[in-house]
Parts: C-alpha cells; structure tokens; sequence
C-alpha cells in the first residue's frame, strides 16, 4: 500500500462501509454538467483499439476468438451473427475494482476469498460501474518530452505529471478522469514482441499524487498504465495501491494519438463497461467529445 508521512493512503470507509464504487462516488451531476460545457467543436473520438484476436492484449492470456455464422436461405432476407469467446481484460478495456488485491482484502476491505468466486465476484464487480462520465484531461507525456514514445520500463513520476500540466497549460480537478500517452501504442502497431515485453508507465511516486487530486480514472496507451520492465511482472504496486487501497479505476490500451494530435487536452469523456454481472472487468470503446 502506498504510504504518505507514514500513514497508509486509503479510500477505504470514505463513501460508507457498504461502499463499492470507489472514485466513482466523486462525479457528481454537478462536474458531470461541467464537463459537457467542454465540447466545442463537436468532433468524436474513439479511444479504443480494434477488438480482435490480434488486438493488444495480455500476451499470456488466451486471444479474442470470434466465428461468424452465415445464413443465405432462398429468399429476400438474409441474415449473419457472431459468436465470441474473449477474456474481459482483451483490448481496451476497464478494471473492476475486484480485479487487484493483497492481503485477502478487495477494495473496502471485502473479504476476496469470500467475495471472488470461480463463479463471479459478488462485491466490487464491473455491474458496479453503469458508466464513468466526466472530464477527460490528456497529458501527452510523449509530446511534451518530444519523443516519438517514451522507453521500454521509463517511469513517469509525480514530478513528470506537474510539469507535463504546467506545459500544457492546464489545471487538474478533482473528479477528473485522466488520459496518460506515452506513444507506446506506436510500438505495438511496428514491433509486438517489444510491446508485450514491458511499457513506460506511472511510478508508485504518483499514487499520493492521484489521492491528493481526487482523480476518478487513470487510463494509458499501454497494457497496465504502470511503468513495467517484463511481462508478466513480479508486482504490480500502481494496480494494487489504486484499485485495492484507493478505489481508482485503471483504463488500458487506449488509442489517444487523434487526440493529441489536436490538442484537446480537455474534453468531454464517456466510458461505459459492458453490464456483465460479477465480472472483474470490461472491454470498454470510450468515447471523448472535444
């Protein structure tokens, strides 16, 4: 757990005992009124990746299977549908807030043993989240350094995250959902095995950072949003710390560069996880309104 002055940073308890939305507890209708006050030009951007067995994907894990079935019966009417298998972390996608823990303890202090079945989670699932809605702020990390995309395990840290703000001439509001591109999405499209060996990321450095601005999500253009030096790694401290000790919402393998590529540092920002009932998460198409 990350650590503050000594004492251990936690949401736990924060939005009752019985909580399990987390951050999510922070968009009020008020913020998300005032982020659609961002949309000025109206143009649409999808964030995700193709959902599809080559898609970015967890190199361990079993890939997007997908079979369609065609009918062409002798008359006017037609007709084809799809069957898929897939894991619920394939592609872009979003973590539950059950996905992550240590010590037998979910999100809120929810037994895991108890509460994590092979049948489904009954605390803390992605049913949970209807939708996430709110500001989008960008920062371009890989723009503001001036690089194609950031190095295989370089590490972004709290310091990275104000400065790469104060570039952007920016500010950060509680309740914001924040957009994290290191270019490494560039990578995965010229040269997949670098891909899958380990990405530029958040350090535990920026957990107090999360905590103090009260930020609801953090998504990334990578596969864990943390800095990692090898897949699978030994540990993933981003991942527990945020979800398990924080109740932050961890969005992976988004598409930003349409974003960056216009500047909208600011916009209006809809993910919305499949309603799959127990599940520990969703692929997700966020959608952000500039």
């Amino acid at each position: 757990m990350a650590e503050s002055g000594g004492e251990r940073l936690s949401n736990w308890g924060r939005w009752g005992a019985d909580d399990e939305r987390g951050a999510l507890n922070l968009l009020t209708p008020a913020l998300v009124k005032q982020a659609a006050g961002l949309v000025k030009t109206g143009k649409v951007y999808s964030l995700s990746m193709p959902l599809e067995a080559e898609g970015p994907q967890w190199p361990q894990r079993h890939k997007t299977w997908r079979v369609t079935t065609f009918r062409n019966p002798p008359n006017e009417r037609g007709s084809a549908d799809d069957v898929m298998t897939l894991h619920s972390h394939s592609g872009t996608h979003m973590d539950a807030l059950c996905h992550i823990w240590y010590d037998n303890q979910l999100y809120n202090g929810y037994n895991a043993a108890e509460h994590v079945t092979s049948s489904g989670a009954t605390r803390n699932a992605i049913d949970r989240v209807p939708a996430i809605v709110g500001r989008g702020l960008l920062l371009d990390l890989a723009g503001w350094k001036g690089v194609e995309h950031l190095e295989l395990g370089e590490a972004i840290t709290a310091g990275d995250l104000d400065a790469c703000v104060a570039a952007q001439g920016v500010t950060v509001q509680p309740g914001d959902l924040l957009l994290l591109r290191t270019g490494w999405m560039r990578v995965f499209v010229r040269d997949r095995a670098l891909y899958d060996s380990g990405e530029p990321g958040i350090d535990e450095s920026t957990i107090p950072w999360l905590k103090a601005h009260d930020i609801v999500a953090v998504g990334a253009d990578n596969q864990a949003v943390e800095v990692l030096t090898e897949i699978p790694p030994s540990r993933l401290p981003v991942h527990a710390a945020a979800i398990r000790d924080l109740g932050i919402y961890l969005v992976e393998n988004l598409n930003l560069d349409a974003l960056a590529a216009d500047r909208v540092y600011e916009s209006l920002l809809v993910i919305a996880p499949l309603q799959l009932t127990g599940a520990i998460g969703s692929p997700v198409n966020p959608i952000a309104i500039g």
